[in-house]
């Protein structure tokens, strides 16, 4: 499989480091609006540096593009892709809002070309194991599926950072989401329009990932068969990996899924429906996982036997607007006095700038 690969900072070289070492992969081209970024990086794997993604398509005979940009340039890349027939894996989150998403979709269904978001937990070992065991029964009914964050963001940013894998996560235990209520708080008082920034300004460090809002938020949802879902993004100044990935709640059992960190330590199961007392937290279970495979690599693995097949890649398109769905459902239900919107919502603009319009 030829990979042509755009962005190569951080985020970009690590895919090249990952498909460097995956069999029947071929890093075929690298492309970055910095000459010196795509040049040193085509030096560094031995193939073709780019300027542009569309003459990057235009001149090799790709099967895949993988944009890893920041947020706000993946847009323009996928388009180049997918537009030409080219199929793309695409970092998270999609897009900067709903509109940009719906683009990328409707593009990949106008061409045929494949479209995935790398929500690489969507494939996690953990994941896919807790699953298995959701459907033997290990829980019986499923309630609740709750979200749990890694601080060391405001909400804002972990939104659109780390928010959308949260969501995805949610999901693959819940289905689809139905509606959402929110509320989102800033200096420890509800957020107002005038709370409204760039994610450069709220942390300066940080990718550009667009509008953001806020330093603590709070959301509830419904999914499919009436599963609930909540979801709790605390500002705490230190980044906790280890509370990192989803709880599922069921009617008789309890499955906790880390996704950060060893993966042996990923799993782990409580064979009764309600915690009780702290001091018997000590009965959750560690759950074994045979020969647990990183999920960067099984994206691109399972990518590449979807388009051998002909199947969706894992976490498609469509699956990928749904978690970034789920993200702007908050603030949409934020800016109606924490109401449930219904999903899919409507209004595809950005729910900030409109907002931000009102000051």
């Amino acid at each position: 499989m030829r990979v042509g690969v755009v962005g190569c900072g951080g985020m970009g070289r690590h895919h090249l480091s990952v498909l460097k070492g995956l069999p029947n992969f071929e890093i075929a081209a690298v492309c970055d609006i910095s000459p010196k970024a795509a040049q040193n990086a085509a030096e560094s794997f031995q193939t073709k540096p780019y300027a542009d993604a569309g003459d990057m398509c235009d001149s090799e005979s790709l099967d895949l593009v993988a944009v890893a940009t920041q947020t706000r340039g993946h847009l323009e890349p996928s388009l180049a892709a997918l537009t030409r027939g080219v199929s793309v894996l695409c970092e998270k989150p999609i897009a900067i809002d709903l509109a940009e998403a719906d683009a990328m979709v409707e593009a990949a269904e106008k061409s045929g070309a494949k479209l995935a978001v790398h929500q690489q937990n969507h494939v996690h070992p953990g994941i896919l194991k807790g699953l298995e065991l959701v459907e033997s029964g290990a829980v019986g009914e499923v309630i609740v599926v709750r979200g749990r964050n890694k601080g060391g963001r405001k909400s804002g940013n972990e939104f659109m950072e780390m928010g959308t894998h949260i969501a995805d996560m949610m999901m693959r235990f819940g289905g689809e989401p139905r509606w959402c209520a929110g509320v989102v708080m800033y200096e420890n008082r509800l957020a107002q329009p005038q709370d409204v920034m760039e994610a450069k300004e709220m942390s300066p460090r940080d990718r550009d990932s667009g509008l953001v809002l806020g330093s603590r938020a709070a959301a509830d949802y419904e999914f499919d068969n009436g599963i609930l879902g909540e979801i709790r993004f605390t500002d705490y100044a230190k980044t906790n990996n280890h509370n990192y990935g989803v709880d599922i709640l069921g009617s008789t059992g309890q499955l906790a899924v880390r996704t950060s960190g060893d993966l042996s330590e990923s799993l782990w199961r409580l064979p009764r429906a309600m915690e009780g007392r702290p001091s018997e937290l000590s009965s959750w279970e560690r759950i074994d996982l045979p020969n647990p495979r990183n999920p960067i690599e099984t994206m691109y693995l399972e990518y590449a036997k979807a388009l051998e097949r002909g199947s969706d890649p894992p976490c498609d398109g469509v699956r990928g607007r749904w978690a970034l769905e789920m993200i702007m459902a908050i603030y949409a239900s934020h800016m109606e006095e924490g109401r449930r919107v219904p999903m899919p919502l409507k209004d595809r603009r950005h729910p900030l700038e409109k907002w931000r319009s009102t000051q």
